[in-house]
């Protein structure tokens, strides 16, 4: 559905957009996800065919989508929703309907079907300015798929929402999406709402598209220092592997010795890369069958989401996401001794140049 390669795009403010490569299937959901400033809206808009690349090479449906003969066709087949809705002041009905107007089409069932799809139908005859932020999305929503498009471009779409409507909307629109084909670019920095829709993911820092991918890869194996701490990856710790048998590394990072699984080879400088969710907390020196447990001493324990975070010093500083019950089982707190321990294959390194 997209074909794209080598595309660059420079602003006179020196920041550039340069992608070497990327593609999108029909029916998937591809999420790019980035910092502010990163680059995910200018290439959203080069998708959209709202900005011309300087260089490269863009395929859109089988077209080559910067010849200008091309470019109606596939605006026209084409959906973009931004991060607010920009509902006209007409009824749901006639908003959702607007697509099929601006393109000479009059089909009631195609309307009707999109208002159903997003759950929306017992409001079509109301006002738009009068809908929650919830609906209002809905209604965005249904006015982009009521043209059944092969292409859809979401730009930042659930910002504004809570988790609960969000949650909704994206378990609806997945549903939608997979019966449709339609293939679907999502950007934004909710990474949370990247993970629930996508089927592959891409991380763009500085206008470059560092990792692409499954996104369980990317999480758990990112390429690089700049994903893994744009992903979550809490403690990542410089050394070096000083042996290494089969795929058991030997890595010497803070004046600690840490077993990881890797293919990475003996005297490679690293990046140690470690996940909170991996790290687990016991006031015992069993770790388990863990091949890493240090001795540490509580920094801190805050919520964090629906679990907390246990700031923790073991010679280097390390991360570790534990329940509410743990932290009141183990009376949690700074200054309290514990044992923190991780299973070989729960690090991941990254080679440093």
């Amino acid at each position: 559905m997209i074909k794209l390669s080598n595309l660059r795009l420079g602003f006179d403010t020196g920041f550039n957009l340069e992608v070497a490569s990327l593609n999108v299937r029909a029916g998937e959901v591809f999420a790019i996800i980035g910092p502010n400033g990163a680059g995910k809206t200018t290439l959203l808009n080069t998708l959209a065919l709202l900005r011309r690349p300087s260089s490269g090479s863009l395929e859109i449906m089988g077209k080559d989508a910067l010849a200008a003969a091309n470019k109606m066709f596939l605006r026209r087949a084409m959906s973009v929703v931004f991060s607010q809705p920009y509902l006209l002041n007409d009824t749901v009905y006639r908003n959702v309907a607007l697509p099929l107007k601006l393109r000479g089409r009059k089909d009631p069932a195609a309307v009707e079907e999109a208002l159903e799809l997003f759950k929306i139908s017992h409001l079509k005859g109301r006002s738009a300015k009068t809908l929650s932020q919830g609906e209002s999305h809905r209604a965005a929503l249904a006015r982009a798929f009521v043209i059944r498009p092969g292409l859809v471009l979401l730009d930042e779409p659930f910002a504004s929402l809570d988790e609960r409507v969000k949650d909704s909307i994206i378990a609806d629109l997945r549903k939608v999406v997979k019966a449709s084909n339609a293939a679907v670019v999502l950007v934004t920095q909710d990474q949370s709402g990247a993970l629930t829709l996508c089927d592959r993911l891409a991380v763009i820092v500085n206008g470059k598209i560092l990792q692409q991918g499954a996104p369980q890869e990317i999480f758990s194996r990112p390429v690089s220092a700049e994903v893994a701490d744009f992903v979550g990856v809490a403690t990542i710790l410089p050394g070096k592997i000083v042996s290494k048998k089969e795929n058991l590394c030997a890595v010497e990072a803070c004046g600690r010795t840490l077993m990881v699984v890797s293919d990475c080879e003996a005297g490679d400088s690293v990046f140690v890369c470690l996940r909170p969710e991996g790290v687990s907390v016991s006031l015992s020196a069993d770790a388990g069958g863990r091949r890493n447990n240090f001795k540490s001493t509580v920094v801190s324990a805050a919520p964090w989401g629906l679990e907390y975070k246990v700031e923790l010093d073991c010679g280097f500083a390390l991360q570790a996401a534990v329940t509410k019950q743990l932290v009141e089982g183990l009376e949690l707190k700074a200054g309290g001794e514990v044992y923190a321990s991780f299973k070989a294959t729960a690090a991941h390194l990254i080679k440093r140049g």
